[in-house]
């Protein structure tokens, strides 16, 4: 009986650092998501440039999908 009330000590320490890691995680996405959209390049945003690339590599993949 002692071992399961000491198993439940690091089931709560083990949600707190969830809670940690999305936090972090949360952090990190914002500042990547801030530097897209505020940071100007030479000749197109960043964020324009993504965008760009997806549109150009959507483009290719769905032509290789139609081809016999």
């Amino acid at each position: 009986m002692k071992q399961l009330g000491h198993l439940k000590r690091p089931v709560a320490r083990l949600s707190r650092q969830r809670g940690q890691a999305y936090a972090e995680y949360l952090v990190v996405t914002t500042a990547l998501i801030s530097i897209l959209l505020i940071a100007s390049g030479d000749t197109a945003s960043p964020f324009t440039a993504l965008v760009s690339g997806f549109k150009s590599f959507f483009s290719a993949y769905s032509f290789t999908l139609s081809l016999p």
